[in-house]
């Protein structure tokens, strides 16, 4: 409920901000206006009435159509606000600097004009290859991390990553084929899950998981939970995730011999989880407790927050998602101020990170200064 209400509170801003700035001061027709006004209101009535329908497991056809037409809508709205508002900024700066220069009342209203084209296209430009960035194929990232002292039998050892999946009434089964498809071309020694696999229930959603259970790799494939799996029916996905193959690791280590070395692979369990389940609170002691020596070691974590653990124990590699690298320009400049890293590959200390940027996306179907990613790691 609280999470509802500060969600509608942002919305409301947003959507108040756009059309106060830019539809109240277009040179139309009043009643086109008010009409353009009620078209907002419906569009941020949209988003709410989904998130409703999620908590309450209303999952059908027409809850699909509302998702889509609700964060197609906060796509575009969200990019106009942001142009709308670095505009007005721009025009108080210059009126601050600007002071007692006459000016024209019919160019001022030319200008105006422009402006307001200027940002409506880009808006609605942005939207369209938003859209198509975060809709298409999967990139393959290729990424050569070092490691030093590596022994000759990891060298050229290859692990893939997904994170973020978020299968549900937005991305289906199809997309997940084709991310399949990529995987099983790379043919990696090992796969990795990050977490954030659905949104939604299993028995409306999960049969879009199902071609993730043709890939077997030669080392097998790994899952850890992001914050994503406590929001629905967190048992459900993780005995149909299991199921399709992923071993998974909540507080867990597991040493993989790789002809003479070993490679120790832990999972925690999203940060958030400890608030859902008490077996799911982050336990870095019961997760490296026992475990014998390793030539490697990896953790599976899906927030980049988490790289304190990886430092504070000693691992040479930490894999993470949950940020979508930011997803789409502005909005991104928010979610680097909320993280150490957002995407790519980083080095603190000993350890290095890598953040993939996502394989699916959340909420507005955007991807600008992204794209949906799957990484291929080559160990040297």
């Amino acid at each position: 409920m609280i999470f509802l209400l500060i969600f509608s509170a942002v919305l409301f801003v947003l959507y108040a901000y756009v059309g106060l700035r830019f539809v109240m001061t277009l040179d139309i027709m009043s009643n086109y206006k008010y009409l353009l006004c009620f078209t907002l209101f419906v569009f941020y009535c949209f988003p709410i009435i989904g998130i409703i329908l999620y908590f309450n497991k209303i999952e059908n056809n027409l809850s699909t159509l509302i998702h889509w037409l609700g964060y197609t809508g906060l796509g575009f709205v969200s990019l106009l606000f942001f142009i709308q508002a670095g505009a007005d900024l721009l025009l108080l700066l210059k009126s601050l600097f600007a002071k007692g220069h006459s000016f024209d009342p019919h160019r001022r209203a030319f200008l105006g004009l422009s402006a307001k084209t200027i940002v409506g296209s880009i808006a609605g430009l942005g939207s369209i290859w938003g859209m198509y960035n975060a809709t298409k194929e999967p990139v393959i990232k290729r990424v050569e991390i070092k490691i030093d002292g590596l022994p000759e039998s990891l060298k050229g050892f290859r692990m893939a990553q997904i994170t973020d999946l978020h299968v549900g009434s937005m991305i289906t089964g199809k997309f997940v084929k084709t991310v399949t498809r990529k995987i099983k071309e790379l043919n990696a020694d090992m796969l990795f899950f990050t977490g954030d696999a659905a949104d939604g229930s299993v028995q409306s959603y999960g049969k879009h998981l199902q071609s993730l259970a043709e890939i077997n790799p030669k080392y097998g494939k790994y899952f850890v939970t992001g914050n994503h799996e406590y929001y629905s029916d967190m048992n459900g996905w993780l005995q149909l995730i299991e199921g399709l193959g992923f071993k998974i690791l909540v507080n867990e280590s597991q040493n993989i011999i790789v002809n003479d070395a070993t490679i120790m692979i832990t999972g925690i369990p999203d940060r958030g989880g400890g608030h859902f389940s008490s077996f799911h609170k982050t336990n870095m002691e019961k997760a490296v407790g026992g475990m014998n020596p390793s030539d490697l070691k990896i953790l599976l974590a899906h927030q980049p927050k988490d790289v304190e653990y990886a430092l504070k124990y000693g691992f040479d590699l930490q894999l993470s998602g949950h940020t979508h690298g930011g997803q789409y320009f502005p909005f991104s400049l928010l979610v680097q101020l909320a993280h150490p890293f957002i995407k790519g590959l980083h080095k603190r200390e000993n350890t290095w990170i890598y953040i993939n940027q996502g394989t699916g996306y959340w909420g507005p179907p955007l991807r600008i200064g992204t794209e949906p990613e799957i990484t291929e790691i080559t160990l040297v």
